[in-house]
């Protein structure tokens, strides 16, 4: 798994020392993750890290599977698609909310919760489909979790208009304490039939000349 130390490739004859190859155990690849997301300014994707330090993917996938393994740190690795970012563990959020002198956030409304599982779980998705499935307008309920930075634009989707498609943000798994959208909790069954799939056939296309036109986020 390490790279191999012993000598230097063609390709890495020209690295400074401080980027030679190093036989760095798992731990210790964990402990490197966790120092370039500490004074990253940005989120940074996994192939830029394996970039950045001369380290292979494979090692930097490694060493982040080593520090989801650790039940006892106070940060854990958040995954929003390829890019990563350290969060205080959930278990601590009171008394880190506590410490800071933050009062407790503002809960969301059920319409609001509505709404944003229908993103995650189905993301990437428009508007018009969100209300396909909701039966309510839902601009105003998209608008307010954009601006609460739990949703962004992600994509537009190829179809009369270019409606936008909304996806889930860092700050949406800030606020569930989720590591990534593989900690979503399974929508399981509903009347004797798989949720996923009841999900995805109420928000299937609609005939071309009911799509909407394109939207703008707020």
């Amino acid at each position: 798994m390490s790279i191999d130390g012993a000598a230097a490739s063609p390709a890495q004859a020209g690295l400074p020392p401080e980027l030679m190859p190093v036989d760095y155990t798992d731990e210790e690849l964990g402990a490197l993750i966790e120092a370039i997301l500490l004074v990253s300014p940005e989120p940074p994707t996994i192939d830029e890290i394996a970039v950045g330090t001369a380290v292979p993917v494979e090692d930097i996938e490694a060493g982040l599977v080593w520090l989801e393994d650790q039940r006892n740190r106070g940060f854990v690795v958040q995954r929003h698609g390829r890019r990563l970012s350290l969060a205080s563990h959930p278990r601590f959020a009171d008394r880190v909310r506590a410490f800071l002198g933050l009062d407790r956030e503002a809960k969301l409304s059920s319409a609001s919760l509505e709404t944003l599982a229908l993103v995650a779980y189905q993301q990437p998705v428009t508007r018009s489909e969100i209300e396909r499935v909701r039966g309510v307008d839902s601009s105003g309920v998209l608008a307010t979790l954009h601006a609460r930075g739990l949703i962004e634009p992600v994509a537009r989707l190829a179809t009369v208009g270019n409606p936008i498609q909304y996806g889930t943000t860092s700050v949406f798994l800030n606020h569930f304490g989720l590591q990534s959208l593989d900690d979503l909790p399974p929508l399981g069954i509903i009347d004797g039939k798989d949720g996923a799939k009841l999900l995805a056939s109420a928000i299937e296309e609609p005939p071309l000349e009911n799509v909407d036109p394109g939207e703008t986020p707020s």
